[in-house]
């Protein structure tokens, strides 16, 4: 029972008017200020905890951290103080009730789950950038007021944190010793569960548990008792929302699962991006939306070819299955009347276990065709199957025991009976869809592992040519190897693991072999154009192929993303025709972050940094790597945020190995913010390197003219030109060049390459 006694007496100058509640962290109290005449909450710690000195300074803890928040859904600290043996905080009053009150036995109406969410993840991301993480977020810790708006309590529990700590000061901050849980336990991460560091993203987990209750009314983990509560906290899969409630859509679902992912990686990185996701579905409700609707999901016949499981023991088979699933994307996707989810879009579910019609409304299609791959021996054993998104009811399903020979007549199997079943017909009535282009089963399988090394970048593109030349080695007539190679070829010169002038040429004659071999493939067509691009500088060639290859294939990713961003935006500076080719690529592949990445980048190099940091942000929410830092990196510092770029190119720097592009992007952010001497440090880091081995000199001159060495810039800018490296192409449009473009040495040069 709450203690009355207080009651009309005053303390400080605070009178007590009546009680309010009880919580873990004190009793609260209403009060009037008598000085200044209003009225607030006075909140006590609990007498018998004033002997506890921990808990007393835990309580004093709150105070200071709060108080140093200044957000309209945040509870305002006025004062703290301690009276005849009694400390207290004074804080905003508010009229309203908990939330916890509000969701008891009952659920929110959706625009209120999302406004009430959206406003906590606002709180949430100001308390962030103050480096206070709350770690208690529950609806008892919410209150909504008589105005609907949500104001987040108690940061008893804060971890107030700075830049670079170690787990000694951490220890000391968070008032824990290691491997001690603190929170509230329906709520709690996984990690606090485990007693790990915690950092931004356990508020994110907790307030996906929040989001969860309001939209169900009830929580995600469950258990009798505390033990079996946590195990269900580190282990279980939540129920979808969308079970509960038919009125809720599958992009809520998509918000909550994210939230409550085991590992925080997985999470939203901050609750900022938490934030603009509920923003963005807000706004998706109020037009009437549920997300952009590809082509032919709507009223035609649309699939999604999930990753094929890897049933057999040998791991190597894994790109074996790999293989064969994009195989039959690539027979399908010459449907003209189908419409056939991008590969990297559907490879995002690899190895997940999701709701079918959150795939269906995630990447806009009907059907899904899930299956596996058994290889032993010269035996192969396929099972496939054919899923109606809206019911889960299977149209078709079949079993292929085969010999390996067989392998093509499997997928064209597949492929014509999806055609059958969703009543397409395969392009220009062939008998055929899928389109090996060998019958050397070992060249075939090289090829796979190739492409599929191939699209992690960083180290692994020589791992992919070493496939790759291995494949045209036993096959020489495979056009589809050779294209391939010459894609790896050109990212080693791009990327700077080979010198330009002596694997370009070799990229060209890959790409040369392919087209002859096959002058319908897009593939070919496009490793050419980018070859002409990057190296020869021949920007008629390049176009002409990149076009080539669109015409005979639309749907081509790689194709698009190249020449909306290498040619249109990098070298032409065509930003109105760039931007909407890179957003087609976008649509097409919604869920590959290499494609958001390319429309970061060409919204930031045209002029557009807001909706390039939008663009940059999804691209890593949808995957952490090199890739993506150095283009929220990009797109930060083009938006003058520069100590989050400088944080962003620092995880670019770390995930690459600090690789080159990581690190003059990152020393001209630090000489934009004014940190000259560190772009300095940068560019020794390159010059020591370069007495190692090669370096592209492009970077070698973008980092010297951030270091403030003009001279040397030039003269590194002159060796690029001289070995055509790749990275020239982008010298008259990317603002990493910008000091450069106001020397007047550097339009000799950009007039060498052919850009002015």
């Amino acid at each position: 029972m709450l203690d009355t006694s207080l009651i009309g007496q005053t303390i400080s100058h605070y009178r007590i008017v009546n009680k309010i509640g009880v919580g873990g962290m004190g009793v609260v109290y209403k009060a009037e200020d008598t000085r200044l005449g209003r009225l607030v909450a006075l909140k006590f710690l609990p007498q018998e905890s004033l002997d506890d000195p921990q808990g007393l300074e835990r309580f004093r803890r709150e105070a200071k951290a709060a108080s140093a928040l200044n957000h309209p859904n945040i509870c305002t600290i006025y004062d703290i103080g301690q009276e005849n043996g009694r400390a207290f905080i004074a804080m905003e009053f508010l009229d309203g009730s908990t939330l916890k009150n509000l969701i008891e036995n009952r659920t929110l109406d959706l625009e209120r789950v999302l406004h009430i969410s959206r406003e906590i993840a606002d709180a949430l991301a100001a308390a962030h950038a103050k480096n206070v993480v709350h770690r208690d977020i529950k609806p008892a810790n919410i209150f909504v007021s008589e105005s609907g708006h949500a104001k987040v309590l108690d940061f008893g529990l804060a971890k107030v944190s700075t830049p670079g700590e170690d787990e000694g000061d951490l220890a000391t901050l968070t008032l824990t010793q290691p491997g001690i849980a603190v929170g509230t336990l329906p709520y709690m991460s996984p990690e606090q569960l485990r007693g790990q560091r915690v950092d931004c993203r356990t508020d994110v987990f907790s307030l996906g548990a929040v989001l969860y209750e309001m939209a169900t009314g009830q929580r995600p983990f469950a258990g009798g008792t505390s033990m079996e509560l946590s195990s269900s906290i580190l282990r279980d899969t939540p129920k979808p929302v969308t079970e509960f409630r038919s009125d809720l859509p599958a992009g809520l679902q998509r918000i909550v699962e994210k939230c409550l992912a085991k590992e925080p990686a997985a999470r939203y990185a901050s609750a900022r991006e938490l934030r603009d996701a509920v923003e963005q579905l807000q706004r998706e409700i109020s037009s009437g939306s549920r997300g952009a609707q590809a082509q032919g999901a709507s009223g035609g016949a649309s699939i999604a070819i999930l990753p094929f499981a890897n049933m057999s023991a040998d791991p190597e088979n894994e790109f074996f299955a790999d293989g064969i699933t994009e195989e039959i994307i690539n027979a399908l996707t010459q449907i003209d009347e189908l419409h056939v989810a991008a590969r990297t879009s559907a490879f995002s579910f690899k190895g997940k276990h999701v709701d079918l019609r959150i795939i269906g409304e995630q990447l806009n299609v009907k059907t899904v065709l899930e299956g596996s791959v058994r290889k032993a021996g010269n035996r192969v054993r396929i099972t496939a199957q054919l899923i109606n998104v809206a019911d889960g009811y299977h149209l078709w399903s079949e079993r292929y025991d085969r010999e390996l020979k067989d392998i093509f007549e499997v997928q064209d199997d597949i492929a014509k009976s999806i055609a059958d079943r969703l009543k397409v017909a395969l392009k220009g009535g062939r008998q055929a869809a899928v389109k090996p282009g060998t019958s050397n089963l070992e060249a075939y399988q090289l090829y796979l592992k190739g492409r599929a090394v191939l699209y992690r970048r960083g180290l692994d593109i020589g791992r992919a040519a070493k496939c790759l030349e291995n494949a045209v080695a036993l096959d020489p007539g495979y056009a589809l190897a050779w294209s391939g190679l010459a894609d790896a070829r050109n990212m080693l010169g791009l990327y700077g693991w080979e010198r330009p002038n002596t694997i370009m040429p070799l990229a060209k004659d890959a790409a040369n072999r392919a087209i002859a071999l096959d002058p319908a493939l897009a593939e070919a067509h496009c490793s050419l154009g980018c070859i002409s691009h990057l190296y020869d500088w021949d920007w008629k060639k390049a176009e002409a192929e990149f076009l080539r290859a669109r015409e005979l294939n639309p749907r081509y990713l790689q194709n698009l993303c190249w020449y909306a961003l290498f040619y249109l935006v990098w070298t032409h500076g065509r930003f109105d025709e760039g931007v909407p080719v890179a957003t087609e690529a976008a649509e097409l592949d919604p869920l590959s972050a290499y494609a958001q990445g390319i429309l970061s980048f060409c919204y930031s190099h045209g002029g557009r940094p807001k909706e390039a940091v939008r663009a940059a942000t999804r691209a890593r929410e949808l995957e952490e790597s090199f890739f993506t830092y150095w283009v929220l990196r990009d797109a930060l510092h083009a938006n003058g945020e520069f100590q989050e770029a400088v944080a962003a190119g620092d995880m670019a720097l770390a995930l690459s190995g600090r690789h080159v592009f990581g690190i003059s992007g990152q020393a001209t952010t630090l000489a934009d913010w004014g940190k000259g001497s560190a772009a300095q440090a940068l560019y020794a880091e390159l010059v020591a390197r370069s007495a190692q081995g090669y370096v592209p000199p492009c970077h070698m001159a973008i980092t010297a003219s951030a270091a403030g060495e003009t001279d040397k810039a030039i003269a590194h800018a002159w060796e690029a030109c001289e070995i055509h490296d790749p990275m020239m192409v982008t010298a008259r449009f990317w603002p990493d060049f910008a000091r450069l473009r106001k020397d007047p040495r550097f339009n000799e040069i950009l007039a060498r390459v052919g850009l002015i």
